[in-house]
């Protein structure tokens, strides 16, 4: 018993002895074996903080113009840099156009909140004056040109209206207009545009009808000299009419871009 006890005080004397473990020091301490994530989901939700600073909508990229075409429709409505007016100005085709500005931009074809937002870069009170002409169109668009002829635009400002507003939207008409107009070669893309930008897009009425044949015969099949054709059959529409040489000039520079490859 006497050397039980013995035993039992020697084993606690020596564990009293050993001093306690230090804990390592935190910087070496092994880091825990982390699980592989999966990848995010492709249509899991971005971040509150990236959600914020996105914009709502992404706007695709506007489309150009080929070279060629770009200045054709610039030449035509404008006569170039060197003659570009400033002010708007009066552009009555026989008594149906509104006033314009820029580079052939008609007021009465756009809607009031349209040229606001177009325009936003004259000032918020010269883009409203010209939104108030919106409604009005050939006689009754003159009597109100006095309102606005003071509002200048530069020709930067013009271009980039052009290029950005007025290009896409008569992309966007042609390719409700003449289904298979995305496939066709960039030259008669521009000559179509031209064509839009001057006329609209209607497809109703006997002015029209060479209009059809481009959009039913010619569009489809890809043919060039067929849709050439009917660019310069459209002519006949202008006879005797007080603009017929503009427009006998500028339906055959727009067969002729349609041919260029």
């Amino acid at each position: 018993m006497v050397a039980r006890l013995a035993l039992v005080t020697l084993l606690l004397s020596g564990c009293r002895q050993q001093p306690a473990q230090a804990k390592p020091p935190a910087q070496e301490s092994t880091p825990a074996v982390q699980t592989p994530t999966a990848p995010p989901h492709p249509f899991a939700p971005a971040s509150v903080e990236v959600i914020a600073k996105a914009p709502l909508f992404a706007l695709p990229p506007s489309p150009e113009l080929s070279p060629a075409g770009e200045k054709l429709v610039l030449d035509q409505e404008t006569g170039g840099q060197r003659v570009y007016n400033r002010s708007p100005y009066p552009e009555w085709p026989e008594g149906q156009s509104g006033i314009t500005v820029g580079i052939g931009y008609d007021c009465s074809t756009n809607s009031a909140a349209v040229i606001r937002g177009d325009w936003s870069m004259l000032g918020a009170a010269n883009a409203s004056r010209l939104a108030a002409t919106h409604p009005y169109a050939g006689q009754r668009a003159k009597a109100h040109l006095r309102d606005v002829r003071d509002i200048l635009v530069s020709w930067s400002n013009a271009t980039q209206v052009f290029d950005t507003v007025d290009v896409a939207r008569a992309f966007r008409q042609c390719q409700h207009a003449f289904p298979g107009f995305d496939d066709l070669r960039p030259n008669c893309q521009a000559a179509l545009v031209s064509l839009v930008f001057n006329r609209g897009a209607s497809m109703i009425g006997d002015g029209r009808r060479e209009m059809r044949a481009i959009r039913d015969n010619g569009v489809p099949s890809r043919n060039y000299e067929y849709i050439a054709a009917e660019f310069r059959a459209m002519i006949r529409i202008w006879v005797g009419t007080s603009i017929y040489d503009d427009m006998r000039d500028r339906r055959r520079a727009e067969a002729a871009l349609v041919l260029t490859p």
